[in-house]
């Protein structure tokens, strides 16, 4: 239904916070350092002193958890905004809304195409 408003939601804020993790690979540090950060220049338990530093903590995992949750989050709530405002679906820039319904009539005529009658 909203899946699109939401996938942008939460594949926006994954990836924010995975870029400001750092990546001693990409070779610049961390802006948000998560717990047990290794610092770079300080040696660490093998006696290295790495030039940038790492995350031990399993941010990407947390990152994955956290866009799981924010793409339901999100859907969710433009799912509801949308069908209990009917008046906001003026605002609906990506179409979530056309998709919904059009999968609804799909639905509908494969199950025979009538509506039910009590409805009308």
């Amino acid at each position: 239904s909203s899946g699109i408003n939401a996938e942008y939601g939460g594949f926006g804020t994954a990836f924010f916070l995975r870029v400001l993790a750092g990546e001693p690979v990409l070779k610049y540090n961390a802006v948000l350092k998560y717990p047990y950060y290794q610092e770079p220049g300080v040696p660490d338990a093998y006696g290295d002193i790495p030039e940038y530093g790492f995350q031990r903590f399993p941010f990407r995992i947390l990152c994955m958890v956290l866009n799981m949750l924010i793409t339901l989050a999100v859907s969710f709530a433009f799912r509801m905004l949308f069908t209990k405002v009917p008046s906001l679906q003026k605002h609906d820039y990506l179409g979530a809304i056309k998709d919904y319904e059009e999968a609804e009539f799909k639905e509908d005529f494969q199950k025979g195409g009538k509506k039910n009658e009590s409805n009308l």
